[in-house]
């Protein structure tokens, strides 16, 4: 399985995870156990599982002065997870390159948001890549 695929793995796992309340920890092992294939990359898809769970306020804080017009309680709260993933990458994971973290955030956009959505995470993400 490819990272691109694990990703969007990540992504889906933790689009379910947002609405539930129990710990991420106890979610992952059902998970795992559900869809063992499913992890692909299993450290890379624990990593930004956990990253961006234990990180969200932070990764939050940066990337929210790039939404134009937007507050982050309005955005899709799909949109939401696929800005946090691709900052915790430019931000924490140093061995993926930014325009991969900015070009897979899109792709994933595209397949699973609105039909605006990838123009404006593209454009959110291209923002926020420029002020580091």
């Amino acid at each position: 399985m490819s990272r691109s695929e694990t990703r969007e793995n990540a992504l889906l796992f933790m689009f379910q995870s947002y609405f539930r309340t129990d710990p991420v920890a106890g979610q992952l092992e059902m998970f795992k156990e559900l869809y063992p294939d499913v992890t692909g990359d299993a450290v890379y898809f624990t990593d930004i599982v956990y990253g961006v769970t234990n990180k969200r306020k932070e990764i939050d804080d940066k990337f929210v002065p790039f939404l134009k017009n937007w507050k982050i309680e309005r955005l899709p709260t799909l949109d939401r997870i696929v800005l946090e993933m691709a900052v915790y990458e430019i931000l924490f994971m140093e061995d993926i390159p930014v325009s991969v973290s900015i070009n897979e955030a899109v792709k994933l956009s595209k397949k699973y948001g609105t039909e605006n959505s990838s123009s404006y995470i593209n454009g959110v993400l291209s923002s926020f890549e420029k002020s580091l």
